[in-house]
Parts: structure tokens; C-alpha cells; sequence
């Protein structure tokens, strides 16, 4: 896919002694329109070139979309386990500061977005106070894998803006079903976008007669109209 604008490489600097890569996506005609601004996260055992993640964030520039995607610390570092939550939230907010660094060209409207714990951290740090007017959640870790009995949901009670939960039916760590439930419960206006046949990674299972295409299509055409719909018209 080709992106109407650029995307660029940088480094954020999260810490003295710590910085992770980055992808700024920046539309041809910025700024413009609603002016808005999506921050995306990666999920464990990937980063930020994930197949998918780097097609939302094209796809997103091309619709006007001001974008960026980061690694986490511990990716740099080459380490499987993730870092402590504060140091994973200190990551996210440096990447948001990042989109905002030229007030001329700072977005209006800021949309956190993540892929599995990178949701769990984007919903932690709305949570925790920062500015958002959306969260995409894709394959939200609700609960330990098979645990459905004990979630892990204390950031989704304190979130007020709309959240946008694309799953897979088949994933693991987030049954639908529990998710429902859940759904009744919080504040915020919320939508859930089930993907058939698909795990926690949004991987297939053999016997599905989808492609990955076609999985990919879903979740790009879910996210793109949930941020139209909450950005407002003109994007």
C-alpha cells in the first residue's frame, strides 16, 4: 500500500540512557482537517514492524492521520520479557510528546492505539491521566491465557473516552463472552468487533476458510471507521 505522505525513522529518548526506534507517519497535507493524531504500541514477541501494525499505520496516513509506532524498551534490548509497567507507560507517553513537539503542527485530537500488551499499556496510561479521545484495543489481554475467571481489567473502569476492542473469537487471553460482560460495566461507550477463526495474535486457525488478507481488511476497515466516527466528519 502506498501511504499519501511519508514515513519517517527516529529515535525517542525515554529515559538518560534509554531510547527506542520509532515510525512517524506524517500525511501529504498536514495539517489539516480534525487534525488528529493516532499513537500505536506493539505487542509481546513482536515490535514495532509487525505486518499488521505497519499496514494500519500506512493506511492511516493516507487517510489523513498524523501516526506513530514505537518499540517498548525490552524489544531494544533484545529481551522477551517486558519491562515494568511504569517504564512501558513512560515509553507510550514519550511517543505521544513525540507527535506534539511543533505546537503548529501538534494534532487536536489524540487516538491511543495498541496490539496486545500494547493495548493494556495505551489503556493504562489513559488511566493514568493522559490526554486521549479514543482507544483502539486490538486482542486486549483481559485476562491470564485460559484464566477467564481472573481479568485484568482495573484501567477500563477509569477510561471515559470511546474504546474501539477488535478480538479474535478464538483468542485466549480475552473471551468474548467475558469481554461482554464487561462491556456492560464500564463508563465509556465502547464497541467489540469479533474476528472469526482467529487466536490472540490474529492468526487463523487451520480449518478457517479466511485469509489473512482478509482478517487484515477487518481490522484495518473496523479501526479506520471507529476513528471517523470518533474524530468527527472531515477525515
Amino acid at each position: 500500500m502506498e501511504s499519501a505522505g511519508k514515513i519517517a525513522s527516529l529515535n525517542l529518548a525515554v529515559a538518560e540512557a534509554t531510547a527506542v526506534a520509532a515510525r512517524i507517519g506524517i500525511p501529504e497535507w498536514w495539517p489539516s482537517g480534525h487534525r488528529a493524531g493516532v499513537v500505536i504500541a506493539h505487542d509481546v514477541g513482536t515490535d514495532m514492524d509487525h505486518p499488521l501494525l505497519a499496514a494500519l499505520q500506512e493506511s492511516l496516513v493516507a487517510s489523513g492521520f498524523l501516526t506513530i509506532r514505537f518499540n517498548f524498551p525490552f524489544v531494544e534490548d533484545k529481551r522477551k520479557r517486558p519491562d515494568p509497567g511504569p517504564i512501558l507507560e513512560r515509553a507510550y507517553r514519550t511517543a505521544i510528546a513525540a507527535l506534539g513537539r511543533d505546537p503548529e503542527e501538534a494534532p487536536a485530537q489524540i487516538m491511543l492505539a495498541g496490539f496486545g500488551l500494547g493495548a493494556r499499556v495505551a489503556a493504562d496510561v489513559i488511566a493514568g491521566g493522559a490526554k486521549a479521545d479514543g482507544l483502539v484495543s486490538i486482542s486486549y489481554p483481559l485476562h491470564p491465557s485460559g484464566k477467564p475467571s481472573k481479568l485484568q481489567a482495573d484501567a477500563l473502569y477509569r477510561i471515559i473516552c470511546p474504546i474501539l476492542f477488535v478480538q479474535g473469537s478464538r483468542d485466549q487471553r480475552c473471551k468474548i463472552e467475558r469481554l461482554a460482560d464487561l462491556q456492560r460495566q464500564i463508563g465509556a461507550p465502547s464497541k467489540i468487533i469479533q474476528v472469526e477463526d482467529a487466536d490472540q495474535n490474529l492468526a487463523l486457525i487451520k480449518r478457517s476458510t479466511r485469509t489473512r488478507d482478509e482478517v487484515q481488511d477487518q481490522v484495518l476497515d473496523a479501526v479506520h471507521d471507529f476513528l471517523r466516527r470518533t474524530t468527527g466528519p472531515g477525515l
